[in-house]
């Protein structure tokens, strides 16, 4: 059987969810040696590093990431190049992940229609149908040019996703979008595989302090709702016994400078750090080990790697509860649910957790208890399962 596969991404310049689920299926596929090629806009060597030693191949095509207004303008010629550069793989499967990686995998199916299409969608393409992305988008005149041309995205969208062969989803509410926001799709099209996490890395260190501090770990962007868990930070701070609670931000994105400005004007800017430099894995788990909590404001994200990576390391996570973390945080178990959008609540659950430390034990042992049924191991089971299922589909029937 044919174990050669093609991806294409949009860049790997941000270690977020995508790529990082990206990476790690292509690292356990290489370990049972399928020959696995990246064909992407750009990489950022120090992102790409340990997937490309471990022999993963990285075909970057340069131009502008499609956050720049230029690579709309040269879009025929940056298909083009994806396009090149797939063909000259000529691998029967071709997997799309995250916009615009999509279009491009639709359009090479249109051209090359022997080619069985995967597509990786964890959610409906959230700059055209997310409302709460769609306002988060900067500059503005990004924003407002998406929003003018926003139905003639939602038209392709939905013309051209039935040609889609197999559909991969990360959570059981990402499997109920797609089938609203496709109707035309056909459901049994869709697979559900949940992503997972390195054990081996992000495990509780008890040799390591917790400190009084609140994590958050994403792309800073309206989205994220990172600035309403300043504001939660901020009401603590009218107590004296929370007024030592720091908050940390792990990421970057548009909103550093509003989120800075934002603890400036609640004064509590000496308490709000944010870290938007790469991290290693190692890194990150340190990071997470030493904080008391970890939050997850957006609401109905598909899923959410970050919370499972704390789980794992003992750490309890608030989330809304919505989207994807209403699968993987159990409320009560190994963490707290808010009501979404609601800064007090928030405020609230965090206090529950500084405040009663038995209690705290509890959830942080459940935590870890919840985290071990994510493993890039059972991920990577499933999505051979569903590589083998494309190629076999691809086989001329005798």
């Amino acid at each position: 059987m044919t174990k050669r596969v093609t991806f294409l991404h949009p860049h790997c310049m941000l270690a977020g969810g995508s790529t990082t689920f990206l990476l790690q299926v292509c690292l356990q596929l290489i370990r049972h040696d399928w020959e696995i090629t990246i064909v992407s806009v750009r990489s950022d060597p120090a992102i790409v590093a340990e997937a490309r030693q471990a022999g993963l191949r990285f075909v970057d095509v340069g131009g502008p990431l499609s956050s720049s207004i230029w690579f709309w303008v040269l879009y025929p010629l940056m298909f083009w190049r994806i396009y090149r550069a797939a063909r000259a793989l000529d691998t029967p499967v071709i997997v799309s992940e995250p916009f615009p990686a999509n279009w491009w995998g639709w359009f090479y199916k249109m051209l090359r229609p022997k080619v069985m299409l995967i597509y990786v969608c964890h959610e409906p393409t959230a700059f055209i149908f997310s409302k709460a992305w769609i306002d988060s988008i900067k500059p503005t005149y990004m924003r407002w040019g998406l929003k003018l041309v926003n139905p003639l995205f939602r038209w392709i969208e939905q013309t051209l996703m039935p040609v889609t062969d197999l559909v991969e989803v990360n959570s059981r509410f990402s499997a109920e979008e797609v089938k609203t926001t496709f109707p035309t799709l056909a459901a049994d099209k869709i697979r559900l595989i949940y992503g997972g996490i390195a054990h081996d890395v992000f495990h509780t260190r008890p040799m390591v302090k917790r400190l009084p501090q609140v994590v958050m770990v994403g792309v800073l962007s309206k989205f994220k709702n990172t600035d309403l868990v300043i504001q939660a930070v901020h009401l603590l701070h009218q107590q004296e016994k929370y007024r030592h609670i720091r908050l940390v931000i792990k990421g970057k994105g548009f909103e550093k400078a509003t989120l800075t400005e934002l603890a400036a004007n609640l004064g509590i800017a000496h308490s709000v750090q944010i870290i938007d430099e790469f991290y290693t894995d190692e890194q990150l788990a340190h990071l997470l080990c030493s904080s008391r909590v970890l939050v997850h404001a957006a609401h109905n994200e598909p899923f959410g790697l970050s919370v499972i990576e704390a789980l794992a390391c003992g750490t309890p996570a608030v989330v809304t509860g919505t989207g994807g973390t209403g699968e993987t945080v159990a409320d009560g178990q190994s963490g707290l649910y808010f009501e979404s959008g609601n800064a007090r609540d928030l405020a609230d659950k965090l206090a529950l957790l500084f405040d009663d430390q038995a209690y705290w034990q509890q959830l942080s042992v459940g935590a870890v208890e919840q985290a071990s049924h994510f493993t890039w191991e059972q991920t990577d089971i499933h999505f051979r399962r569903l590589l083998d299922e494309a190629i076999g589909k691809s086989q001329p029937t005798i």
